[in-house]
């Protein structure tokens, strides 16, 4: 089987999406498409061919609008030119089958190609699932999803991961468990004192100061190697060293990102979410770890002492709520990868 696989390269998750699977495809021979981090993907001796990234600009933990649009014009602009060189690449690799993450392109080449794509992420939970949506965000829920629908939703089919799991609205969709790589599903948790961090937009001033109050050792990792500031430990961020620490950990600080969520629900660690204020998915994702019992959200970082000490004084809970953990979706999607293609 000949896969194309498409990859918005602006943050890990869709990456790892791919990551996940690929050891269960193995035999199979890809070609993948993108820009950003699926540039990585050539040092593990994978085909790829760049592509325009309308994606998200971030600096400084903040979402860049001007740059984000400037970003989407561009590739709006060249997208003939680029769709002109894409079917041609394409229809050198003769793929049987195109799956997108989240990318733009490839979903429209392979409808003029007569190719049948798989829509394969979870950003989809927000338009081809039935969800009440939480209270609050209405613009920024409205300027979501018109986004996806209107720019990520060319697909034949769509398959949604997700720890949690809500009814698909139609027969061209279906809702399976996180996708998680091998190294994460290999994990066995054991009991520790410690607090896991991992805040793609930053270490605010206040939220800092109330770890610090917690009596607890902190690992803060995605933000780089810098100097221990009292509790504070801020680690470089390689992978094992994540993975061991948040294994042992007693709870996870983070974003709500849904990889690290279904990371940490996978192994019953409690989470205490901090969804960015301009993804909509991550107050969607923080919204159903609170319904799930296994954790809880804040939203104002000036109010992280009274968050942090009612997520504390709940820790027991939240742990009984978790201890069965969350089911993969990996084989199901495998199945789905495999039986589309024939």
């Amino acid at each position: 089987m000949r896969v194309a696989w498409g990859i918005m390269g602006d943050s890990r998750g869709h990456l790892t999406r791919a990551l996940a699977l690929l050891p269960e495809l193995s035999g199979h021979e890809f070609l993948f498409l993108g820009g950003g981090c699926v540039a990585e993907l050539r040092g593990q001796g994978m085909r790829v061919h760049d592509l325009p990234m309308p994606g998200t600009a971030l600096s400084g933990g903040r979402v860049r609008g001007g740059a984000t649009a400037v970003n989407f014009l561009r590739a709006v602009l060249d997208a003939p030119r680029t769709l002109g060189r894409l079917r041609r690449v394409l229809e050198d690799f003769r793929p049987d089958l195109a799956v997108t993450d989240y990318e733009f392109f490839l979903p429209r080449a392979a409808r003029t190609l007569g190719l049948p794509c798989l829509s394969l992420d979870h950003q989809h939970v927000l338009t081809k699932c039935r969800l009440t949506p939480p209270p609050g965000q209405a613009l920024n829920r409205l300027a979501t999803t018109a986004a996806v629908r209107l720019l990520f939703s060319r697909a034949s089919r769509y398959v949604v991961s997700s720890f949690f799991r809500p009814p698909p609205l139609g027969p061209d969709t279906e809702v399976l468990g996180p996708l998680l790589r091998p190294d994460a599903r290999a994990l066995s948790p054991r009991p520790g004192g410690h607090v896991l961090a991992y805040l793609r937009t930053g270490l605010p001033p206040a939220l800092a100061r109330a770890l610090a109050s917690t009596g607890r050792e902190v690992r803060v990792h995605g933000l780089g190697k810098r100097p221990d500031a009292g509790p504070l430990r801020f680690l470089a961020g390689e992978r094992a060293a994540f993975l061991d620490d948040l294994a042992g950990c007693r709870y996870v600080l983070c974003n709500a990102g849904h990889n690290l969520l279904s990371e940490a629900l996978f192994l019953g660690k409690p989470v205490l979410a901090l969804p960015s204020a301009m993804f909509y998915e991550q107050y969607v994702n923080a919204w159903h770890l609170r319904e799930s019992g296994r954790g809880d959200f804040f939203v104002d970082p000036e109010r992280a002492p009274e968050a942090l000490a009612a997520f504390e004084a709940g820790l027991e809970r939240f742990e009984a709520a978790g201890r069965a953990g969350i089911e993969p979706g990996n084989a199901r999607a495998v199945e789905i990868l495999t039986g589309f293609a024939a």
